[in-house]
């Protein structure tokens, strides 16, 4: 059983590959989107150049194959994948807005949108800093290429020189920069970040509340999981992987664990030592705890370490360290701890019979020792 920060941790790698794999879904649904715009297009439903749709959609399709592969064969798990997965909406958003920006100029708040399910304000940022970059872009190939948002605020039909030359010819004489890069950043560009860098820091306000919720979710179900006393799982995480989890599994092994002589240890010593007799068996059974052996504490002084898929002499050659470190903690005190063990195995599906089978199985062996040493 981890404790709770490395518990908090695992939550949060598994709220990132659920956040992938919705950012996956999204570029899913890129597609629908740009071919049913496309479908309209080519049916004549939008007075839109068919061509300039056609390669926005084509290029789309392009982008998508990488998150369409990392879908199929990666590992949603790596830290640098949501930074590639946002980038390519980034990329995906700058190619739809370089052939129909005055249509798609909303379209730059959907990777922020998908940015917010991470939980970080640096992917926020990460995100802002690409969208300007690919905003810029876009806005210099949809003033030559595609359908320029600077032009249609005057005629469409018209070009760049016929409104230049409104501009810089009428009774005002408005001075006004013929330079291409500037006209583009000044009155395209510098707007749209400005409106994007408000969203940014709306969003990040809505990831600070959102993690604070994420931490306290983690600390009430590691309280709800988590024996108090020995920091390994209780009876109600038992009872829970018992219906939800090991049914599943297709082989366990079960190691039940019950401590030697506790009546006695609190009679003579107090129950302060009795509770540190508790305490040591839990820890040298929660030093081998991992993913797949988890330890339970199910009763005052009996243990479960429930194994998933052994290999052959696992449970064995743990048994054997476990009461090897029982052994050392005798050193320093005024009596023995010791514990009585019981083994069982089989199908996950038997998971009850085999924890009722190990339970018999210490039973037997307590019995054993005791007789041993009143002879």
């Amino acid at each position: 059983m981890d404790d709770f920060r490395e518990q908090y941790r695992n939550e949060l790698i598994n709220q990132e590959i659920k956040s992938n794999k919705y950012t996956l879904k999204g570029f899913v649904w890129f597609i629908v989107a740009v071919a049913f715009i496309w479908l309209l297009t080519v049916t004549g439903f939008f007075e839109v150049d068919k061509m300039m749709v056609t390669i926005a959609f084509v290029a789309t399709i392009i982008l998508l194959i990488p998150p369409i592969y990392i879908s199929l064969k990666g590992d949603l798990s790596l830290q640098w994948l949501k930074y590639l997965l946002l980038s390519l909406m980034c990329i995906v958003s700058a190619v739809i807005a370089s052939f129909l920006s005055y249509h798609a100029v909303l379209i730059y708040v959907v990777p922020l949108l998908f940015a917010v399910q991470y939980r970080s304000r640096r992917t926020i940022w990460f995100v802002y800093a690409v969208n300007t970059v690919t905003m810029l872009i876009s806005s210099i190939v949809s003033f030559y290429y595609g359908i320029c948002d600077l032009n249609l605020l005057l005629q469409s039909q018209h070009t760049r020189s016929w409104y230049m030359g409104v501009i810089t010819e009428n009774a005002l004489n408005i001075p006004f920069n013929e330079n291409t890069l500037f006209i583009i950043i000044v009155f395209e560009v510098f707007p749209r970040c400005m409106i994007l860098f408000v969203f940014s820091v709306l969003m990040q306000y809505t990831i600070v509340s959102s993690t604070e919720d994420a931490y306290r979710i983690a600390q009430l179900t590691y309280l709800k999981e988590t024996d108090a006393r020995t920091k390994v799982f209780n009876k109600n995480k038992y009872e829970e992987m018992l219906e939800t989890y090991y049914p599943y599994i297709e082989n366990i092994a079960v190691t039940f664990w019950d401590l030697n002589n506790l009546k006695y240890i609190n009679d003579k010593y107090g129950h302060a030592m009795g509770d540190r007799a508790i305490e040591s068996l839990s820890s040298a059974l929660y030093v081998h705890s991992n993913d797949r052996r988890r330890v339970y504490r199910i009763g005052g002084d009996e243990f479960l370490m429930i194994i998933d898929n052994p290999y052959d002499e696992e449970v064995r050659n743990f048994i054997k360290t476990v009461q090897d470190r029982l052994v050392s903690y005798n050193e320093n005190l005024e009596f023995k701890i010791s514990s009585a063990v019981g083994i069982a195995s089989g199908k996950g599906k038997d998971i009850a019979e085999i924890v009722k089978k190990a339970d018999e199985d210490m039973y037997r062996n307590k019995k054993l020792s005791k007789e041993s040493r009143e002879q």
